[in-house]
């Protein structure tokens, strides 16, 4: 995991939103390998081992399906679709994108964080492991960039809120565009977005009669 996307985790109890605390045991390249994240509101920790951070709370993975070969056009498309143009921020890679992960991490310097890749996929400099049960622990607005591969119950939505506004969205053709975001373009395969503005909370107006 790597140190600096710390700041952007979440715990993903209930509870008002804090930052997570992070106790190293062992770092190599400024990734922590071993070591554990804990929540400074409800004490929940959450393990970092072998350099992926686990916030299942016991549960099924997410994505138990077995890693398949990366594709450099692949990841040159989605590198492209995300617009991973400069180094700013980092960008989300859910499921079963986390197969091209290691290609595109060589035609970009944007941090790549993976949420259940297929088993086989491992971190490494510049790719970030995280595994968790359903919505995404991580900060409203904190990722540049989002791609998801199919519908896991909370994760949409919380992969919506996390992404930041104008921030790029991709998912595949035969999942519904979500809320919030914005249809750029399509083809048989994909459709990629922008995440838009949240609508503002209504505001009561009181008259006062006189």
């Amino acid at each position: 995991m790597f140190i600096e996307l710390v700041d952007a985790l979440r715990c993903p109890v209930t509870h008002e939103e804090s930052w997570l605390v992070a106790s190293a045991v062992r770092t190599e390249a400024r990734h922590i390998v071993v070591g554990t994240l804990g929540c400074p509101v409800c004490s929940a920790e959450y393990p970092i081992r072998e350099g992926v951070a686990d916030f299942r709370g016991g549960g099924t993975p997410a994505n138990v399906a077995a890693a398949a070969p990366g594709s450099a056009d692949a990841a040159m498309r989605l590198a492209a679709l995300l617009d991973l143009s400069d180094a700013n921020g980092f960008a989300v890679l859910i499921g079963a994108w986390g197969n091209h992960a290691s290609e595109l991490a060589a035609l970009t310097e944007v941090p790549l964080l993976l949420v259940d890749p297929p088993h086989g996929v491992v971190g490494a400099p510049g790719i970030s492991v995280l595994r968790c049960d359903g919505a995404l622990p991580i900060a409203a607005g904190a990722a540049r960039a989002m791609a998801f591969d199919g519908p896991v119950p909370g994760r949409i939505v919380s992969a919506v809120r996390a992404t930041r506004v104008r921030g790029r969205v991709v998912g595949s053709a035969s999942m519904a565009v979500p809320t919030e975001v914005r249809e750029l373009a399509r083809d048989e395969a994909l459709w990629v977005g922008e995440r838009e503005t949240p609508p503002s909370p209504l505001v009561s107006l009181h008259v006062r009669r006189s």
